[in-house]
């Protein structure tokens, strides 16, 4: 079912108020940043990458993809972002490379309510 409106921001704000936490509520905090950081959408192959040099940099564990994943659809069943298995252009292959675009249902709601922590500005500068 979809979130909409207040109940998105409802769903956003109660994973902004388990910050600190490890495991599957820190990886979902960490997409919804960077999918902001990407302007509401990104491969879940460089989501991934991102996230491992997002953890190399701070000092974080690693993230699994496989907690990433379970993470991606809770939040799809949540209503907070779509994924769309599709085709993604490479240089390495000219049939593209089979992945999955994932993008935020409501851009500038989920910005606004992660705006008002302050690890989304420093997400990527620690």
């Amino acid at each position: 079912m979809m979130a909409m409106g207040t109940d998105l921001k409802k769903v956003i704000s109660g994973l902004v108020s388990l910050e600190g936490e490890e495991g599957l509520a820190r990886i979902k905090l960490d997409a919804l940043r960077a999918l902001v950081h990407y302007h509401g959408a990104i491969w879940l192959s460089e989501l991934v990458q991102e996230l491992q040099l997002k953890s190399a940099a701070d000092g974080s564990p690693k993230p699994e993809e496989k907690l990433l994943k379970k993470g991606l659809q809770d939040l799809e069943r949540d209503g907070v972002v779509r994924i769309k298995k599709a085709f993604r252009a490479t240089l390495q292959s000219r049939d593209g490379v089979k992945d999955e675009l994932i993008s935020l249902v409501d851009l500038q709601l989920t910005y606004a309510t992660l705006a008002k922590n302050k690890a989304l500005g420093s997400f990527w500068f620690k």
